[in-house]
Formats: structure tokens, C-alpha cells, sequence
């Protein structure tokens, strides 16, 4: 396979960028902010060149006419949409513009369980009733699946006061949901559709193509993305996309102004538009080219014994994300949880990645992969294999999924019967076994409230600080999330369950990061709870 990840790329400078450069050329003296004024050599790290205030000949995001209009037109265009704003609060704070967009004080919304937190910190704010849609939970790998269009559909009719329905696909680990059969659902039952697609900017706006649709060509009505994710803009930089009539083009531009800084990047926004630069005139060829990359990947860890790979479950899912690899070690004490696989990709191999939880890895990709890049990380593997793994018990790719198959099939008679409260004690007393499988278990998902629904009560209310042991069968009154990717196992509103308790102290005793929202970081084991 062509290399074509550092040839033939046009690196001529985006229509944005030309116009920043001839501002620059008129030296005009700077009397506003910022202090530096473009004035003193600040050494290459840092843009401070393109640094600006808001003047006149420079637009202004949260009333835009000129330059930036046209960047977000552009943008609006790739993706087949009528608008699109540019974000520089990241795309929490699009979802929460959005939230605030499609939902009045009070409103009833359907909630996809693993969504970021920054969706319920607005739907806190917004005072929301919130309806729970649970998507199908991987034991063996210990994360979500697909949401179901017939969970959503059952939804809409167990609740059909609720005025929107908001998810997240692809999702951290790359899983994609049914969007457009979920969207016909919304509409047909007078709801609006938020997709936090903050994974997907590298998503298509056409059928066909190298990746899957973007959920904007399918019929959402707002989507959130973060093309610093998957594409080439900068660190907290996104943008929100809308489609159609069921939302307020005023109303959002208002609640962006409310949840956005005063003081827009233009570094940021710059490397937006470069992003939509690099969507227009390379687009589906680039893209082409990572997937080819990424397939020729996956051919070869086939042959890997002890490393199985979230891709194995495709077909139980709606769709998969090629450039995400979230993958285990099977068979290998050293290597029982993803921090210890991490670690050792770190410092013996030169390899950072993404993420790790429980006993998974994320390593993500992105659109100038290499296929010497990949190739690095299969030698990797495979000489970590040579070194830690049990040489009797190698096998071919193939004949090992198979054996691991019928492995989780034994395990699952097994287990069959058990309560949630033994697997989590056995937990606690360190079962390797259950380890395996079950340091992240769905109980740990499961929301203790009654007719799954939770009125989200403030995240800084009054309250009082208790033990986690102390504190069970109280009403919490602050959050607790798994991060990365950043998703609540706790709800300010949920009652505190055994089951809890004993999964977030088999997590703590494994140094798996929690953050606590109402505690500094490093502090663990209290939390605050409502006063009796």
C-alpha cells in the first residue's frame, strides 16, 4: 500500500488564513487587547500572530457577518446543513446550548444512559425530568452497544410528554447507533434530536462513503463535533451543526453566546476553518486512505493470541468505527488491567495512549495514520506477546476467538443465578476471575430511582458529607464519573445501592480514576448527601 499520509498533502495556506496574513501585512498599530499586540518575538510555540480582539475588519463570532460567517457557511456546506457554529468552549458547550435550545424549564427529555456529563449538567440546570434509555451493555468488554430504535420507540411510548431525545454515537469507543431509524422515530412522535457526534466529524455527509453517514445527513435535527477529536483542529475547538425546523436558529445563537467566552480564539477558530479547508479539498480521498490503513491493521492483529479486540463484536452492533482500537490482554497476569498494558507501551515501546479503564486500551487514530504507524503498533504487540505470553498456548488469531467465545460461554453458566451483590464482593475480595470481566460491570450503569426517571437535583446543593458506607440508601447530591471518557456512574438525585458502593470501591482499590464533583482531586471515599 501507497504511503500517502506525508505526500501530495496541498498545504497551501485555507482562504481564512490568506485573510489573516494580508491583515497582517497593512501593520497597523494595535491599541486593544491582547497585551502582547503582535508586537514581540514570543517564539514560534504559541500563534500569537494570529491572536486578535474583535475589530472591525476581523468579524465577531457571537455576531458574525463577515470572515467567520463565511468559514461556518463553508462548513455548513461540506456537511450538507443549513447552519453551523463555531465553538471554542469545546463541545460541552454546544450540547448545553443545544440542550438549552430544544428544552424549556421543566421539560421531559429521553436520555441515552452514556451520555457525557456535560448533557446532564444542562439538563441539571434546566431543571429536566429525565427519562432513561439504557443501550445494551458488553459485559465481556465492559462498555455499551447500540442504542435500539425499539427501546427508543418504547420509550416514546411509556413518556410521550417528552419534547427531545438526546445520544451519543459513534460513541468513546467508536460503537454507532441507528441514527436515522431513531430519528424518524423522534420526529414522527413531535420530538427534537440532539446526536453528540463529538467522535464523528470525520463522519460522512454522504452514504457510501469510507465512514459511516453523519448523523446530520440522517436526520438529526443539532449535532455536536469535535473536530479536534478525529480531524486537525486545535485542542477545544468544535462546532454544532443544525438541520431543518425544529429548533430555533435565534435561541441557539443566544445560549452559545450564554455558554461561550466573551473572548473567542481566533487560533481556534482558524483551525476550524483549516479543518473544513482539509474536508474540502482532500475529504473523501484522505479518508480513503485511513480506512485502507486501518483494514490492513486489523488483517494483521487477526494473528495476535493474546489481544482481542472490540471490532470482534460488530456484528452485534449497528455500526463500528475503523479507527478506533479498543482492545485487551487475554492470558496475561502482567497485563490483567489497560493501565498495565498502557504503562508498558509507554515506557518499553515510545506509545501513548488514549485511554484506559478497567482492563480495556483505547488507542485512536487519526486522518495521517500511516501504515508504518500501524505497523509499529502490531510489532509492538506481538513482540509484548513473545515476551509476557505463554508460548504452549498461542494460537492463530481465528482459532483463539474461538476459544474465547466458548470460555465467556462457560463462564456465563456459571455466573448464571448469581446475585449482583456476589459478583461485586467477590470483586472486593480480588477474584481474578471476575476481574476479568466484571471491574466494570453494568451494575455499575444501573439507575436506582424509581419508573426510570431522575429530576437531576442541583450539583451544589446543601448537604452533608458522609462515607460512601455511611451513606447508603441516601440521596446523593453530587456527581461521580468515570474519567475519560467522562460519563456519570453516579447522579446528584440517585439513591446510593450495596451494589454501588461496592462496585466504586472495587474500582478505587484498582486505581481506576474517579472524579468526584463536589471533591478535590485525590480525594476519594466521601461523598455529599442530602441532610435526613
Amino acid at each position: 500500500m501507497k504511503d500517502k499520509s506525508k505526500e501530495g498533502r496541498n498545504l497551501s495556506a485555507s482562504p481564512l488564513e490568506k485573510y489573516f496574513q494580508h491583515y497582517n501585512e497593512k501593520n497597523l498599530l494595535p491599541l486593544h487587547m491582547p497585551g502582547h499586540q503582535r508586537k514581540r518575538d514570543m517564539g514560534t510555540a504559541l500563534p500569537y500572530a494570529y491572536d486578535y480582539t474583535e475589530v472591525e475588519e476581523l468579524d465577531n463570532l457571537h455576531a458574525p457577518e463577515g470572515i467567520l460567517q463565511e468559514a461556518m457557511n463553508r462548513t455548513a456546506a461540506y456537511y450538507g446543513c443549513s447552519d453551523c457554529f463555531y465553538l471554542v468552549n469545546g463541545s460541552s458547550s454546544g450540547l448545553q446550548a443545544g440542550i438549552f435550545t430544544l428544552l424549556e424549564e421543566g421539560d421531559e427529555v429521553v436520555v441515552a444512559r452514556n451520555c457525557h456529563r456535560s448533557v446532564f449538567y444542562a439538563l441539571s440546570l434546566r431543571k429536566a425530568k429525565i427519562h432513561f434509555l439504557l443501550p445494551e451493555f458488553w459485559e465481556d468488554f465492559s462498555c455499551f452497544g447500540s442504542i435500539s430504535p425499539k427501546e427508543v420507540e418504547r420509550l416514546l411510548r411509556e413518556f410521550p410528554k417528552s419534547k427531545a431525545l438526546i445520544f451519543t454515537s459513534p460513541s468513546y469507543e467508536g460503537v454507532v447507533s441507528d441514527v436515522e431509524a431513531i430519528a424518524r422515530l423522534c420526529h414522527e412522535n413531535g420530538l427534537s434530536f440532539l446526536v453528540d457526534e463529538a467522535h464523528g466529524a470525520h463522519f460522512s455527509p454522504k452514504k457510501g462513503a469510507s465512514f459511516p453517514e453523519s448523523a446530520i445527513s440522517l436526520g438529526a435535527d443539532l449535532v455536536v463535533q469535535s473536530p479536534h477529536k478525529t480531524l486537525c483542529s486545535l485542542t477545544q475547538s468544535a462546532w454544532i451543526l443544525g438541520n431543518g425546523q425544529r429548533y430555533s436558529r435565534e435561541k441557539l445563537s443566544f445560549y452559545l453566546s450564554v455558554f461561550q467566552t466573551t473572548s473567542p480564539s481566533y487560533p481556534l477558530m482558524l483551525s476550524l476553518e483549516k479543518a473544513t479547508t482539509l474536508l474540502e479539498r482532500e475529504g473523501e480521498a484522505l479518508f480513503f486512505h485511513w480506512k485502507e490503513v486501518m483494514e490492513s491493521f486489523r488483517e494483521k492483529a487477526r494473528t495476535l493470541s493474546y489481544f482481542t479486540f472490540l471490532w470482534e463484536k460488530e456484528e452485534a452492533c449497528f455500526a463500528m468505527d475503523c479507527t478506533k482500537i479498543f482492545l485487551r490482554a487475554r492470558g496475561i497476569p502482567k497485563l490483567r488491567l489497560g493501565k498495565d498494558l498502557a504503562k508498558l507501551l509507554r515506557e518499553d515501546y515510545g506509545i501513548e495512549s488514549e485511554m484506559h479503564s478497567g482492563e480495556n486500551l483505547l488507542l485512536m487514530t487519526g486522518p495521517f495514520i500511516s501504515e508504518e504507524d500501524m505497523d509499529r503498533l502490531f510489532l509492538t504487540l506481538k513482540d509484548i506477546e513473545r515476551r509476557l505470553g505463554d508460548e504452549k498456548r498461542q494460537k492463530p488469531g481465528d482459532e483463539r476467538r474461538k476459544q474465547a467465545e466458548e470460555e465467556r460461554g462457560k463462564q456465563a453458566e456459571e455466573e448464571r443465578g448469581k446475585e449482583t451483590g456476589d459478583e461485586m464482593s467477590e470483586l472486593i475480595e480480588g477474584s481474578a476471575q471476575s476481574l476479568q470481566s466484571k471491574i466494570l460491570s453494568s451494575a455499575l450503569y444501573q439507575i436506582s430511582i424509581a419508573d426510570n426517571t431522575l429530576q437531576i437535583t442541583e450539583g451544589l446543593k446543601e448537604g452533608e458529607e458522609l462515607n460512601l458506607r455511611d451513606g447508603e440508601g441516601r440521596i446523593c447530591l453530587e456527581y461521580l464519573s468515570l474519567y475519560p471518557p467522562g460519563i456519570p456512574l453516579l447522579f446528584s438525585g440517585e439513591k446510593l445501592t450495596a451494589e454501588k458502593i461496592q462496585g466504586i470501591e472495587a474500582l478505587e482499590k484498582e486505581g481506576i480514576e474517579l472524579q468526584y464533583s463536589r471533591h478535590r482531586q485525590g480525594e476519594s471515599g466521601r461523598l455529599i448527601f442530602q441532610k435526613l
